[in-house]
C-alpha cells in the first residue's frame, strides 16, 4: 500500500494537481482499479475538496460529517469504518469520478487544523495514519495520496511523510523555489524526518521562459522551450538539487487543460495525456509503481 505525500516549500506550485493527476494517470495508465485509490486533503483550505466537488457538496459533506476532521473527532469515541467519511467526485470531476477523495472538513466548531493543533500539542504526529489503519483504509487501498498544506506551516507536511519513505515535491525552476525546497529538505532532515525527495518541475514555461531554456539547457524533457537565454545561477541551484534527492527528467509544463478550472472536470484529450505522461511516468518509476511507457512525443501545434 504506497503512500505518497505530495508536499511542497511554496504556496501555487501544484500539489494539488499533481495529486489528482497521480489519481488520474494511475488509473487511465497504470490501470489501477480507482476505487483502490484515496485522495487525502491535508489541508484544511480544502483546496482538493473544493476543486472535486465545488463548494455545494463540500458543505454537504461536512454537514453529513463524511470528512477527514469528523473520522479523527468520531475516532476519540468508537470504531470507525472509511466508507463513512469517503466521498466518490462523479460527474463533478469525470477525471477522477471513482477515486475515493477523504475532505478535509470543518463545522462550526473548528476545522481540520484544530484537531492538528491538538495532535500535535499531545505529540501525536502520527494520529493521521492511527486514524486510517483503525479505519480500515491502510488496508482497503492500493495507493493513499496526500494532498498537504506548503511547509510555511510544517505540521502538515511532518504529517504527511510520517508514514512513507518518498515524497514528491513539486516546484517551480525559480531561484526561489529552489531554494526554498533546499532549506524544506534540509529541515525536515535536521530534525530526523526521514525523506527521500522526488522532485518535480512544474510551471508556465510561457511566463518562465528563461527558466524553461535553462531547464532545457540541462537536458529536461520539455515541449518547445523557446529561445530566451539560460540562466547561468539557476542552473548551479537546478544541478545542486540533485544532491537532496531524485530529480523527475521531465517537466510538467503549464496546460489550460490541467488548470484548476478545467481539470479534473473532464477527462484528458490525447494531446495533454501525452504531454503529461513523461513526468508522471518518472514519478511512478521514481516511487517504485510498474508503469508502461508513454505514448511517442506529439508535436505541438
Amino acid at each position: 500500500m504506497p503512500v505518497i505525500p505530495v508536499i511542497s516549500a511554496s504556496g501555487g506550485v501544484g500539489k494539488t494537481t499533481i495529486s489528482l493527476l497521480l489519481a488520474y494517470m494511475l488509473t487511465v495508465h497504470v490501470h489501477v482499479d480507482p476505487r483502490r485509490i484515496l485522495l487525502v486533503d491535508l489541508d484544511p483550505t480544502a483546496g482538493l475538496s473544493l476543486r472535486v466537488f465545488g463548494d455545494d457538496r463540500y458543505d454537504e459533506a461536512c454537514r453529513d460529517r463524511r470528512t477527514l476532521y469528523h473520522m479523527d473527532l468520531d475516532f476519540n469515541v468508537r470504531n470507525v469504518r472509511i466508507d463513512e467519511y469517503v466521498n466518490f467526485p462523479g460527474r463533478s470531476a469525470e477525471a477522477v469520478s471513482n477515486v475515493a477523495v477523504l475532505p478535509s472538513g470543518e463545522d462550526d466548531k473548528g476545522d481540520l487544523s484544530t484537531r492538528i493543533e491538538e495532535w500535535f500539542r499531545y505529540g501525536r504526529r502520527e494520529r493521521l495514519w492511527d486514524v486510517l489503519e483503525g479505519s480500515g483504509a491502510l488496508s482497503r487501498y492500493d495507493y493513499i495520496i496526500v494532498d498537504t498544506a506548503p511547509f510555511f506551516d510544517a505540521r502538515y507536511t511532518i504529517i504527511a511523510v510520517s508514514a512513507s519513505e518518498r515524497a514528491v515535491i513539486p516546484l517551480r525552476p525559480t531561484v526561489t523555489d529552489v531554494k526554498r525546497t533546499r532549506r524544506m529538505v534540509t529541515a525536515l532532515r535536521k530534525h530526523r524526518i526521514a525523506v527521500s525527495p522526488i522532485f518535480v518541475f512544474n510551471f508556465d514555461k510561457g511566463r518562465l521562459a528563461k527558466e524553461a531554456a535553462t531547464l532545457a539547457s540541462m537536458g529536461y524533457g520539455l515541449p518547445r522551450p523557446g529561445r530566451a537565454n539560460p540562466d547561468p545561477k539557476l542552473r548551479t541551484l537546478i544541478g545542486e538539487l540533485a544532491v537532496h534527492g531524485e530529480v523527475a527528467a521531465s517537466a510538467l509544463v503549464h496546460y489550460k487543460e490541467l488548470s484548476d478550472a478545467e481539470f479534473p472536470r473532464g477527462r484528458l484529450g490525447d494531446r495533454i495525456a501525452i504531454a503529461a505522461c513523461a513526468p508522471t511516468v518518472d514519478l511512478f518509476r521514481a516511487l517504485g509503481i510498474n508503469a508502461p511507457p508513454c505514448p511517442l512525443e506529439y508535436e505541438e501545434e
